[in-house]
C-alpha cells in the first residue's frame, strides 16, 4: 500500500527503523482478512519482541511511534478501511500491544507527550472505525473471529467498555458496539461466568440521554444483541442509574411498563426486581404522589403484586399522606375487589390506634370523596370505609388505654357516622352496638346505687336521638349482657331503693321511648329470673306491699312500667311456681293489675296463661264453694 511507503521514507532519514518494525508496519500490504490476517500480525509483533529481547532496539521509542502512525494511517486508507470490519481482531491485539510498548517507552525516555498523544488519537480513531461498521450495518457487523481465549484475554475487550463512564448521544454508538464486542469476548472466555448487562451498566456514571432514548437506540441495534438481550436485571439497574425524574410528565410506571413491553420482558418479572427501588424511591419522596396514585391504578387487578407494593406504601408514609393516597385511589380507579380486599387490610392495621381527631377528619374527607366517586362504585368505597370504621371503633372501644377518650359528644358523632357512611345505614352493624353500648350502657362510676344508675339510664335514652329509636326495633340491638349492671335484687331493692320518689321519676320520664319500655321489661325480666325460687312467695307479697307504698295500687292504662312488672311477674313466677290460687299469698294488688291488663291488651303478653290461670281460678272457687256447701248439708 502506498501510505506505508510513504510513511516509511518519512521515518527514513531521522533514526533507522529496525526492519521487524517495518516488517509489522506493512503487515497492512496484506490482502488477507480474518484469521489469516490476524496469524501474520501475530507472527510479525512476535518477531518484533524477539528481535527487541535479544538485540536490543535503540530506536525502540521510534519503532513504536511507526508502527502507531501505521496503525493510524491505515484506519484512514480507503483500501484498507475495506477490510477492517474482518480486521478488528487484529486492531484491537495491535492497539494492546502499542499500550504495552507506550509503558516501555515512558521508563526511558523523558518527552513521551507526543507518543502518548498519539496513542489517544489512535484509541479514538479505532472506536470511531467500529462505530461506524456497527451503525453501516445494523449491529450486524463488527464481529469477532478470534476464538483463543489468550488472545481474547490480552485484548480485554471489557477494559474497552468499562473506560466509557458516560453515556450520551454521541458515545451511545461506541458503547453498544463495545458491549455486542465485549459480550462475544467474554461468553469465549468463560461461558458459565460471562458478562452481564448488569455490570455494564452499574459502570455508567452518567447518561447524558433519557431512559427511553437509550432503549430506543439499543432497539435500532437489537439484531447485535440477540444472543445477549438486555435483561431484567439490566433493566432494573438501567432505571436505577438513569431513572426519569421526580416532575416529569409521564408517569415513570407507565414509561417503565411501556419499555418492558418494547423489550419482551414480563410485567411480573419487573415488579418482582423493582420493589426495592420502589421502597427507596417512596421512602425519599423521589415519585409524584399523583405517579404513585396512578401506579396502584395499573396494578389494581394484580393481586399479589399489588399486596407487596401497596404494603411498602402504607408502611413509608405516615397516615396522613396514606389517606391521601386512599382518597385518590377510590377517586381513580375501578375500586375491583383486589384493590377493596388491600385497601381494608392496610388501612384497618394502620388507622385503628389514631387519635379520635383524626378519624373525625378522615371520615369528613370521606364524605367530600365520595361526592366525586362514580356512583356505580359508592357500595365499593363505603363497604371499605365501612370496614376500616368498624376496625377502629372496635379497637378503640374495647381496649380502656382508648376508650377512656371518648366524652358523650364523640361518641354520638361516630354513631353518625357508622350509619351514614355505610351500605345498611343500619343499627345492627357491630361498630354501631359497640358505640349503642359505651354510650347508653356504660356506667358511670361515681353511681353506685341501683336507682340512681336506672335513673341515668332513662336520661341517656331520652336523651339520644328518638328518630332511632322509632326507627329500630330494640329487641335487635339491645343485648341482655348489657344490662347486667341495671339487673335487681328482687323484692330487696325494690323496697330499698326504688321508693316513692324515685318511682316517680321513673314513671314520668321514661316518655314511652320505645327502647326506655323494652329495656325496663328486659331489666325486670332478667331479674327476675335471677330471683330465688324458693322465695317466691314472700317476692310476691313484698312487692304487693311495694305496690301500696310507692302509690301504684290502683291500675291505671297509662302506668306502663308498673303493668310490665306485673306481666312479667305473672309470666316467670306466678304460672310457673303457683299450683293454686288458692296457695298464694294476699296479692290482691298484683291480681287486679293482671285482670285489668289482661283486659286491655296494650302489652305484650301470654293472654292463653291469663285466661288459664282464671279460669283454674273459678274452679278453685267452685270447689271451695260446694266443699262448704256439703258442710252445712251435713
Amino acid at each position: 500500500m502506498g501510505f506505508i511507503k510513504k510513511l516509511y521514507e518519512k521515518y527514513t532519514g531521522r533514526e533507522k527503523l529496525s526492519e521487524p518494525c517495518v516488517l509489522a508496519g506493512h503487515v497492512f500490504d496484506q490482502d488477507s482478512e480474518g484469521e489469516l490476517f490476524l496469524d501474520s500480525v501475530l507472527a510479525r509483533f512476535e518477531n518484533f519482541d524477539q528481535t527487541n529481547e535479544i538485540h536490543g532496539n535503540k530506536a525502540f521509542s521510534t519503532d513504536v511511534d511507526f508502527i502507531i502512525k501505521c496503525t493510524m494511517t491505515s484506519l484512514s486508507s480507503p483500501e484498507a478501511v475495506k477490510k477492517f470490519s474482518n480486521r478488528i481482531d487484529s486492531y484491537l491485539y495491535m492497539y494492546r500491544r502499542i499500550e504495552e510498548y507506550l509503558i516501555i517507552v515512558k521508563r526511558t525516555a523523558y518527552l513521551t507527550w507526543a507518543i502518548e498523544g498519539n496513542v489517544k488519537q489512535l484509541k479514538e480513531k479505532l472506536f470511531e472505525s467500529l462505530s461506524q461498521v456497527f451503525m453501516i450495518n445494523k449491529g450486524l457487523q463488527p464481529n469477532l473471529c478470534a476464538k483463543d481465549k489468550g488472545l481474547l484475554i490480552k485484548i480485554n475487550m471489557i477494559q474497552h467498555l468499562m473506560s466509557i463512564t458516560k453515556i450520551d448521544k454521541q458515545t451511545m454508538n461506541i458503547f453498544f458496539v463495545l458491549s455486542k464486542l465485549s459480550f462475544q469476548s467474554s461468553i469465549l472466555i468463560d461461558d458459565h461466568d460471562h458478562l452481564l448487562w448488569k455490570h455494564i451498566i452499574s459502570n455508567i456514571q452518567n447518561f447524558g440521554l433519557t431512559i427511553q432514548e437509550f432503549i430506543s437506540s439499543y432497539i435500532d441495534y437489537e439484531l447485535a444483541f440477540r444472543e445477549f438481550p438486555l435483561d431484567m436485571l439490566g433493566f432494573i439497574e438501567l432505571i436505577f442509574k438513569n431513572h426519569p425524574l421526580k416532575h416529569s410528565q409521564e408517569s415513570p410506571f407507565r414509561i417503565f411498563l411501556r419499555l418492558c413491553k418494547i423489550l419482551n420482558l414480563k410485567t411480573e418479572d419487573f415488579f418482582e426486581q423493582y420493589r426495592e427501588l420502589f421502597e427507596n424511591g417512596i421512602k425519599q419522596k423521589f415519585y409524584k404522589f399523583e405517579h404513585v396514585g396512578d401506579l396502584f391504578s395499573l396494578i389494581g387487578r394484580h393481586d399479589r403484586i399489588f399486596d407487596v407494593y401497596f404494603t411498602i406504601y402504607a408502611s413509608s408514609v405516615d397516615l396522613d399522606d396514606l389517606w391521601t393516597m386512599f382518597f385518590y385511589i377510590c377517586t381513580n380507579s375501578e375500586l375491583n375487589e383486589i384493590i377493596q380486599k388491600h385497601l381494608i387490610s392496610k388501612f384497618t392495621i394502620r388507622t385503628m390506634n389514631t387519635s379520635i381527631d383524626n378519624f373525625l377528619r378522615y371520615a369528613i374527607l370521606s364524605k367530600q370523596c365520595i361526592a366525586k366517586i362514580k356512583n356505580e362504585y359508592h357500595p365499593r368505597f363505603l363497604r371499605v370505609f365501612e370496614s376500616i370504621f368498624d376496625a377502629f371503633i372496635n379497637k378503640q372501644l374495647t381496649e380502656e388505654r382508648y376508650s377512656h377518650r371518648y366524652s358523650e359528644s364523640h361518641l354520638k358523632q361516630f354513631l353518625n357516622i357508622g350509619l351514614e357512611m355505610s351500605l345498611t345505614h343500619d343499627l345492627k352493624q357491630p361498630s354501631c352496638l359497640l358505640i349503642i353500648r359505651r354510650l347508653l350502657f356504660q356506667n358511670d362510676t361515681r353511681l353506685t346505687n341501683i336507682a340512681d344508675k336506672i335513673k341515668s339510664l332513662f336520661n341517656k335514652l331520652n336523651d339520644f336521638d328518638q328518630d332511632l329509636c322509632e326507627k329500630n326495633d330494640p329487641m335487635f340491638i339491645i343485648q341482655d349482657e348489657w344490662l347486667q349492671d341495671y339487673l335487681l335484687i328482687i323484692p330487696e331493692d325494690f323496697v330499698r331503693y326504688l321508693n316513692e320518689n324515685v318511682y316517680y321519676y321513673l314513671c314520668n320520664n321514661h316518655q314511652n321511648n320505645r327502647w326506655t319500655i323494652y329495656i325496663w321489661r328486659r331489666l325486670t325480666h332478667l331479674s327476675i329470673l335471677k330471683s330465688k325460687a324458693e322465695t317466691t312467695n314472700e317476692m310476691l307479697f313484698k312487692l304487693n306491699e311495694w305496690m301500696n307504698m310507692v302509690k301504684h295500687n290502683v291500675y291505671n292504662i297509662d302506668d306502663t312500667l308498673t303493668i310490665i312488672l306485673i306481666i312479667n311477674l305473672f309470666e316467670l313466677i306466678i304460672v310457673k311456681y303457683t299450683k293454686s290460687i288458692l296457695s298464694l299469698p294476699n296479692i290482691n294488688i298484683i291480681i287486679d293489675f293482671i285482670l285489668h291488663a289482661r283486659q286491655e291488651q296494650l302489652h305484650q303478653m301470654d293472654t292463653k296463661q291469663i285466661d288459664e290461670f282464671i279460669q283454674n281460678a273459678e274452679i278453685s272457687i267452685q270447689h271451695i264453694l260446694l266443699l262448704q256447701g256439703k258442710f252445712y248439708l251435713n
